[in-house]
């Protein structure tokens, strides 16, 4: 039997609730050393079964750095979901340059991924990403409406924060409201004729908390 095999098995296990511990490592060797289905197994896997805090997530590093500089599309992307779900903290710095770049990527999935990998960044270790927020202000106008959407959670965040340093992106997320309702988003975004309610929902959010106690 192979081993991805088996550690569909194992995540079955751990899914029941029974401790399946001795196939950790496995999991990393897979996400290590197999091929690109291997790979998505294994990187599955640990996801599942590890948290940031897990010693062996130490053992990733390297994997999820080279990954992130492959040529191959699907590797880059297990590569940064991963990233954007669980990642030691004391390890950001050694992936945060490679993260940036795909912020220019030209395929909007790993664009997309990269933002929300920022996100959680942000969420962990906010001091960390404070030089990169104009970046942050490209993916606000990112052509593609879902690296858009994805930008609109790390600014929901830092405007919670400190409202008055965004004040001069309310006419922005004006404009994309405006867009939104008037449905120029792709009709994947719809449910049930609503043109992006949860779109919708955020970018009220936003400007509610930018416009709040503003006599204007």
């Amino acid at each position: 039997m192979q081993m991805k095999e088996l550690m569909v098995r194992a995540i079955y296990c751990e899914s029941l609730g029974y401790e399946a511990s001795f196939s950790y490592i496995h999991a990393i060797k897979l996400a290590q050393q197999g091929t690109v289905l291997e790979k998505r197994v294994g990187y599955l896997a640990v996801s599942l079964f590890l948290n940031e805090s897990h010693e062996l997530l130490l053992l990733l590093v390297n994997t999820v750095l080279k990954d992130l500089q492959s040529t191959n599309l699907i590797e880059v992307c297990m590569a940064l979901t991963v990233v954007s779900q669980m990642f030691p903290k004391d390890m950001i710095p050694a992936i945060l340059p490679l993260v940036e770049e795909k912020l220019n990527h030209p395929k909007e999935i790993i664009r997309r991924k990269a933002v929300l990998a920022l996100y959680k960044f942000y969420l962990i270790a906010p001091n960390q990403v404070q030089h990169i927020h104009n970046k942050f202000r490209k993916a606000l106008c990112d052509k593609d409406p879902g690296v858009m959407t994805a930008s609109l959670h790390i600014y929901l965040q830092m405007i919670q924060e400190n409202p008055e340093g965004y004040k001069d992106l309310t006419a922005s997320f004006v404009t994309i409201l405006k867009q939104v309702v008037g449905g120029k988003l792709p009709m994947d975004f719809n449910y049930h004729s609503v043109p992006a309610p949860w779109l919708q929902i955020q970018l009220l959010r936003i400007l509610s908390l930018l416009g709040k106690n503003d006599p204007r």
